[in-house]
């Protein structure tokens, strides 16, 4: 199984308005958490890291993902997904980036994460490998589905 715990992400809601949080993997479920800050302190931190050339995250004064495992376990906002909901994934290469949408039972709409670093396609990987293999753990296999739009799958072949 990956040793994957904590990963950064950008959730992608149906209403567009893209999040900065992080995914927590818990024992039964995963949780997804939006950052603590609010839209004034985001527009500002990403003012002050595209001014300083990210300096001001770089030496930690700002985290842009901030927010821990206690606090998204206390936020109503917080959106838990149990492993044995997760019906299929698609991992996916944009012409911007990676993201991983999931298809959760009892959901309308495809749960998307998006991701901003430096690893990308690492991160992705790890992240739905180990959402993968916890599922199988809870006794669902997780098959693949095709998000449309102009993506390329990534596989999660070692």
């Amino acid at each position: 199984m990956s040793s994957v715990e904590t990963v950064n992400v950008l959730i992608d809601p149906p209403d567009g308005q893209k999040k900065p949080g992080r995914v927590f993997l818990e024992r039964g479920v995963f949780l997804l958490a939006p950052t603590r800050h609010g839209p004034l302190a985001r527009t500002l931190g990403a003012w002050a890291n595209g001014l300083f050339a990210h300096l001001p995250e770089e030496i930690g004064l700002y985290d842009p993902f901030a927010v821990t495992r206690e606090e998204a376990r206390a936020d109503p906002g917080t959106v838990r997904v149990r492993y044995g909901d997760v019906e299929a994934m698609a991992p996916v290469v944009r012409p911007t980036g990676f993201s991983l949408h999931l298809r959760v039972a009892r959901r309308e709409d495809a749960v998307r994460l998006e991701f901003r670093s430096n690893e990308e396609r690492r991160e992705l990987v790890t992240l739905a490998r180990a959402i993968r293999d916890r599922a199988r753990e809870a006794g669902r296999d997780v098959g693949r589905f095709d998000p449309g739009g102009r993506t390329r799958p990534v596989s999660l072949a070692e």
